[in-house]
């Protein structure tokens, strides 16, 4: 059982090491907050238990059995019965591997993201020639950057770095800050200040784990598509085009689109209250 889990790790270990620090780096690199324990349960069967101790999903792949979403806590994928004697399922190593985020469930191209600066502010992008997936780096020179959408912080390698996970199960990748206002586990808002940008901008990349590409019978070891979203500006919901001026309306609409009820009471509330 030990020797499956090392070659677990291992594989993804390699991944994150192929990518080093770039984009492909900072979404594979976290393997430390993703471990196991074989545990007696009340009823005395035995528990495979994987503990996620990072604050977004992963995805527990495996080729010849079932796979597994893990969520941020404990994850009991499989038990054996304290009377039975069938094998373990988990016994051939090399076949398991995890990732970090779910397939999204319904993923909307065109839902509207804020700009990263401040509302009625201007920016433009271009593509970072740094990056090896595509990757939006936004004129914002050594000035506050705001969250393009709400969503949790999750645990990155280095604090110039910052990943937020959203309700739809994507990601955007934030890169390069000079200064990072947000810690690990924090709820960021639409809009909200989340660092200080370097001083070649802010390179943000929007990314999910997708099901065609892990699944694939010719997957190459990278199962994430990267994306261009729809960004909500004072001409509309557009696609930005590279090297053109837009101005941000990051308005409540936008700020509250990801939230149920009880968390637009709380905001609208908090709000009125400043």
């Amino acid at each position: 059982m030990k020797q499956y889990i090392f070659i677990l790790l291992a594989l993804t270990l390699f991944s994150s090491n192929m990518y080093g620090q770039k984009v492909g780096g900072l979404i594979l690199s976290r393997t430390k907050d993703i471990y196991y324990k074989w545990e007696r349960n009340i009823e005395r069967d035995l528990d495979l238990v994987f503990y996620n101790e990072d604050f977004c999903d992963y995805y527990l792949f495996c080729k010849v059995d079932n796979s597994h979403i893990l969520l941020p806590g404990k994850n009991t994928i499989y038990t054996i019965d304290k009377d039975s004697e069938a094998s373990n399922a988990f016994k051939y190593a090399s076949q398991y591997v995890y990732f970090r985020g779910i397939f999204p469930k319904e993923l909307k191209i065109d839902t509207p993201y804020a700009l990263p600066v401040k509302n009625g502010e201007k920016t433009g992008w271009v593509v970072d020639q740094r990056e090896p997936f595509r990757t939006m780096n936004f004129r914002v020179l050594e000035d506050t950057v705001y969250a393009t959408r709400g969503g949790v912080a999750c645990k990155t390698p280095s604090r110039e770095h910052l990943l937020i996970y959203h309700a739809d199960n994507t990601f955007a990748a934030y890169m390069y800050m000079s200064e990072n206002f947000i810690r690990e586990g924090d709820i960021v808002l639409t809009g909200q200040p989340i660092g200080i940008a370097g001083s070649r901008g802010i390179p943000i990349s929007y990314f999910f784990l997708d099901k065609n590409k892990l699944l694939s019978e010719n997957f190459m070891g990278y199962p994430y598509s990267h994306f261009t979203p729809v960004f909500r500006t004072t001409e509309g919901d557009v696609k930005l085009k590279e090297k053109t001026f837009y101005y941000a309306a990051t308005d409540e609409e936008l700020i509250m689109q990801d939230m149920d009820k009880h968390e637009k009471k709380k905001y609208l509330k908090q709000k009125s209250m400043k």
